[in-house]
């Protein structure tokens, strides 16, 4: 009696005859379920704000920096075009009368630049007292 062959498996020929490892099976994830007591919800809400509020303070304090830089750098390159002037002068061919009272009026021009660094310094002052949290800022 003779059998027909109905299917063929591919043999995956080992040289160690180890059982083969059986697949894995994954198990379908299951749906947890976190609990929160309301002073643990509020915990979470008081430390999200209060991120956030860093956050944003932050940011706001980067910005007054940069813009604080960029003035310092406008008022440095003044000094130095007004530094550059008084040296044109210095060496022009004009007379002692107008050489002096040009070197004068730059003279005054660079110290009320000068001056003005301390309305900077007290602007900077100024948002630093703005930027204390307030019932607005919500903390």
């Amino acid at each position: 009696m003779q059998r027909a062959v109905k299917s063929l498996q591919p043999f995956d020929f080992r040289s160690d005859f180890n059982p083969q490892p059986e697949p894995e099976v994954f198990a379908p994830p299951v749906e947890e379920k976190i609990t929160l007591s309301a002073p643990d919800l509020a915990m979470l809400l008081t430390e999200a704000r209060a991120e956030a509020h860093a956050a944003a303070m932050s940011l706001k304090h980067d910005e007054q920096a940069a813009r604080l830089k960029q003035l310092t750098e406008n008022l440095t390159e003044a000094l130095a075009n007004l530094v550059s002037l008084a040296q044109h002068l210095e060496t022009s061919a004009y007379s002692d009368g107008f050489r002096q009272s040009a070197l004068r009026l730059v003279t005054a021009t660079a110290q009320r630049i000068v001056d003005g660094q301390g309305d900077l310094f007290a602007q900077s002052r100024e948002f630093s007292q703005n930027s204390t949290p307030t019932e607005k800022d919500g903390s």
